[in-house]
């Protein structure tokens, strides 16, 4: 036992180095930190991002797509890129398995044509005016105004049937409703998903789409956006009330007046074609076994700065200045290889997976980069970056979330610090030349997806991702080139580098300090989930503690088993000696469970006034407990069929689709549905409810049920 405990002195103290040490990572050296933020560049991933933000990709079989990626292609090439190519995949056909169609806006005018004559909007100006896949189309029309368009109550004594409607309900609700129910033959739209689009975004054009129309699919009718204050003010003046804004100083019209649009649209509808992929490649020294890669995706609408054209932007200066100092001899060549993906986001990496299963083992991890360079003082918008899901955990998450937090320490502002002589206003900044000078606030946070690692994690390889939320600019006219920050993006693309770089890069000699690092981490962790245990023991009532009791033992048993999967992670890259040492380290993280678990016993006595019942914390199970612990769910035998299956499945409304995705994760034809839930559980815990939802037996019973009745899973019974 001395020899252990002596281990994990070492290896903790170890772990401690980087906090005591300020601002410094161990994966960051101050040779690598000083070469990085000296030649990655903010202001050069800006000017490469005016560019982007002139493509309009809704889709990623747009011919803006295609377009774009070739421009990128071209650049990554020009950047000393190797093997830069576009990895052509057929269309992700997903759950329905019918091709939809390509859909490329042209262009489009909306005018109001009575009583007077205005332009309401041009495709030219912004391109978000024609919601997506609406159908070639010149329509002139009266106009009706049905409020929000999305209650039948709406239309009452309204009739609509080969008129436009002007409304402010999501569009596809009103065009079942307005179009396909009752006959109307256009859309004009001023839809908004911001929290008070009236008075902080009321000249926002917000991206919007009808659905993607397949075979046999009643036809769309064209629809046209214009933003809050446009469609507010048609509504005034439609209703005889004073006009303001565009109609300013003209005299209201009586109620009764007639109201004329003409809407025109031009628009490609064609057969499926490729998706895909732009990738370039950093090839390593080893044997390319395991490679590192790096996502953005391109398929956007125009202009998109923020989302996600800035990641694309610090993709293609990652790729610029690790090349460059690669090329002149600052920086070794890594051992492994960094590849560069600029994806149709999602849809790309799925269909890659379809087609080449065989990649989940040649890549060790990807870090994606979705929203990099919001200006952070612009509503309080804070740089998430998210670990992987409990079901993917790694030594990634440390290495990522060191690196992160060594930059934020080093960019904003320590009262003590600057009593020490540090200067001011960071003690270690990172300003870009043409970028502001505000403060790094950045966080790292349980996991989160709807962006390209959840692919990865979704196939099983670790992924983290970079994203800015809240943003009330996404999705909208807005998300332009005045709302980024030069200084944010250079910051993320040196985390992002410097974690590539590492992980791309260590070999067994890294591998004591990185498993230090670890233990270190786990340690935290696991005091933090018996934190959370013995605080809802104590906070609840007493006809309710032995739930909450069992809840706490088995967030400590699955936090174990975590941290060991963390542990584990490292095995393939640690020598002999290190080995038999990352062995003893997971048999201690048991012994920390069993000795929180002898705290949690002792706060449930304090509190009950009696030991808890043998066999309370797990052990002896309900009726239903044996149920679902007979039932033993494994993927589809083809991870082509998993994939476009698992999107079939119809999960309980109330399961937080996250927690149906990890649900989906640890069904690995060894762990029982019951223990699938004890998993989901603990992790709907540690991160909290708030967060993740409320997890139930009934809910991953049921989720379980439908995956087999999709064939998604097959279930054996033991």
């Amino acid at each position: 036992m001395k020899s252990r405990a002596g281990v994990i002195v070492w290896a903790v103290t170890l772990a401690l180095i980087p906090s005591l040490s300020g601002q410094q990572s161990p994966f960051l050296p101050d040779d690598i930190y000083n070469k990085l933020t000296n030649e990655i560049s903010g202001s050069i991933a800006y000017q490469t991002l005016r560019t982007l933000t002139q493509f309009h990709a809704p889709s990623g079989e747009s011919q803006g797509f295609w377009n774009e990626a070739q421009w990128v292609e071209e650049q990554a090439k020009s950047e000393g890129l190797e093997d830069v190519r576009f990895v052509a995949l057929p269309p992700w056909e997903g759950a329905a398995g019918a091709p939809v169609s390509n859909w490329t806006l042209k262009g489009g005018e909306l005018w109001l044509t009575e009583p007077v004559t205005i332009k309401l909007g041009d495709v030219r100006e912004t391109p978000l005016s024609v919601a997506d896949h609406s159908p070639s189309a010149d329509v002139t029309a009266e106009l009706v105004d049905v409020g929000e368009g999305s209650e039948d109550s709406d239309y009452a004594g309204k009739d609509v049937s080969g008129k436009a409607v002007l409304a402010y309900g999501p569009l596809a609700r009103v065009e079942h409703l307005a179009c396909e129910l009752r006959g109307a033959v256009a859309i004009v739209s001023y839809y908004s998903t911001r929290t008070d689009p009236w008075a902080d975004h009321a000249d926002q054009i917000a991206w919007s789409q009808l659905p993607r129309p397949h075979p046999g699919a009643r036809p769309n009718v064209p629809a046209f956006v214009v933003s809050p204050r446009t469609g507010l003010m048609l509504s005034r003046w439609m209703s005889g009330r004073a006009p303001t804004h565009i109609f300013a100083g003209r005299a209201p019209f009586p109620p009764g007046t007639r109201f004329r649009v003409r809407l025109r649209i031009e628009a490609d509808t064609t057969e499926p074609e490729d998706q895909g992929f732009v990738e370039g490649v950093i090839h390593g020294t080893g044997d390319h076994s395991q490679s590192i890669v790096l996502t953005a995706h391109l398929q956007e609408g125009k202009p998109s700065a923020n989302d996600d054209r800035s990641g694309c932007a610090s993709l293609l200066e990652i790729a610029r200045a690790l090349e460059t100092m690669i090329r002149d001899g600052r920086l070794p060549r890594p051992k492994r290889d960094i590849r560069f993906w600029w994806t149709n986001e999602i849809e790309a990496e799925m269909a890659y997976f379809a087609a080449h299963p065989e990649e989940r083992t040649r890549i060790l991890a990807d870090i994606n980069q979705d929203m990099v360079g919001a200006r952070q003082s612009l509503d309080g918008r804070l740089q998430q970056v998210s670990r992987t899901p409990y079901s993917r955990w790694s030594f990634v998450n440390d290495v990522v979330e060191s690196i992160v937090e060594s930059l934020v320490r080093g960019n904003n502002a320590y009262l003590p610090a600057w009593q020490t002589g540090a200067p001011a206003p960071y003690s270690r900044p990172i300003f870009a030349r043409l970028g502001t000078r505000e403060p790094y606030r950045a966080e790292v946070v349980p996991y989160f997806d709807d962006t390209d690692h959840m692919a990865f994690n979704l196939v099983g390889i670790p992924g983290v991702d970079f994203t800015n939320w809240p943003d009330e600019y996404i999705h909208s006219s807005d998300d332009d080139l005045w709302q980024i920050d030069p200084t944010q993006l250079q910051r993320n693309a040196v985390a992002v580098a410097a974690s590539a770089l590492y992980l791309a890069s260590f070999g067994a000699d890294e591998v004591p300090e990185l498993t230090a690092v670890v233990a270190g981490g786990a340690r935290v962790r696991l005091s933090r989930d018996l934190g959370i245990g013995t605080a809802r023991l104590a906070a609840a009532p007493a006809s309710e503690r032995d739930e909450a009791f069992r809840d706490a033992w088995n967030l400590l048993d699955q936090a174990e088993r975590r941290e060991v999967r963390g542990l584990n992670s490292l095995r393939p890259y640690a020598a002999p000696a290190i080995q038999k040492l990352i062995e003893r380290l997971s048999e201690d993280m048991k012994l920390t469970e069993l000795n929180h678990q002898k705290r949690l016993e002792e706060w449930y006595e304090a509190l009950a006034g009696r030991r808890p019942s043998p066999g309370l914390e797990s052990s002896v199970l309900t009726a239903k407990e044996r149920e679902l612990d007979a039932r033993v769910p494994k993927p589809a035998a083809s991870l082509a069929d998993f994939l476009r299956r698992s999107q079939e499945i119809q999960a309980p409304p109330e399961l937080h689709k996250l927690m149906v995705f990890e649900a989906l994760n640890f069904a690995d034809g060894q762990r029982s549905v019951l223990e699938i839930y004890r998993a989901v559980r603990a992790e709907s815990l540690s991160a909290g409810e708030w967060y993740y939802g409320r997890v139930t037996q009934d809910q991953i019973d049921d989720l379980f049920k439908a995956a087999e009745k999709v064939r998604a899973v097959e279930i054996t019974t033991r």
